[in-house]
């Protein structure tokens, strides 16, 4: 095992207790810890790429997982090449 993924899977254990991040608020705060960049959570779940949902159709609140955005942010930051080398190791 890559010695760097053992400090990631720590690092995704230590973050995600508490797993759910209801409201735009605590998504935006979770985001910009994570990135260092200022996002809207609202425009992130508009553009349908990102894990984050709706409560309700109408006047939900936005609700996220930090796993699952963690996993995302990786994903998209390491590329397609990394994706591929992960998918090859997994069989």
């Amino acid at each position: 095992m890559n010695p760097k993924q053992h400090q990631t899977d720590e690092w995704d254990e230590q973050t995600a207790t508490g797993d759910l991040l209801v409201g735009a608020d605590p998504i935006h705060d979770f985001l910009v810890r994570l990135m260092d960049e200022n996002v809207d959570p609202y425009y992130l779940k508009r553009t349908g790429d990102w894990p984050i949902g709706n409560t309700g159709r109408g006047g939900g609140k936005l609700i996220a997982s930090k796993r699952r955005l963690i996993r995302h942010i990786e994903k998209i930051t390491r590329g397609r090449a990394c994706i591929d080398q992960q998918e090859l190791n997994a069989e």
